[in-house]
């Protein structure tokens, strides 16, 4: 359909201009300018309407934005739902452990709200840290987003 169209005004705009021809005549520096410069909107404007039809597109990136309130914020406020980006793996002499951070959940969540008993503490290369059980935490009904 665009070639077409595109065929049909290129061969009406041929055959109206040789109608249409005037005597040369000496031109202006002014003339030479305005025709130099609608010429290049001519060739910009093809250039765009080909990258169109070949599928290229412009993308403007837009950095995400990560809504650090999302988790407090819900039904009631009272949403139980631990960020998964905290939740950590190890493998210890008794098999492996999941576990939250409560460093990690401090940021992101009201670490009071966590049950007491789904507490623990584990030693690390870095010392013994407090950690939150993912197992305990998903009895309990908490969610992990």
């Amino acid at each position: 359909m665009f070639k077409r169209l595109t065929a049909v005004a290129l061969s009406a705009s041929l055959a109206l201009t040789s109608l249409t021809a005037v005597p040369a005549r000496a031109a202006d520096s002014g003339e030479i300018a305005r025709a130099i410069l609608g010429a290049s909107v001519l060739l910009y404007l093809g250039h765009e309407l080909s990258r169109q039809n070949r599928g290229y597109t412009t993308r403007r990136y837009v950095e995400p934005r990560y809504d650090h309130d999302r988790l407090r914020r819900g039904p009631r406020h009272h949403r139980k739902v631990v960020p998964a980006a905290c939740l950590r793996h190890n493998d210890y002499r008794d098999g492996p452990r999941r576990y939250f951070g409560r460093h990690c959940l401090s940021k992101r969540i009201d670490v009071s709200r966590l049950p007491d008993y789904c507490r623990t503490a584990i030693h690390t290369h870095r010392g013994w840290r407090t950690v939150y059980s993912a197992q305990c935490l998903r009895r309990d009904g908490w969610k992990f987003v």
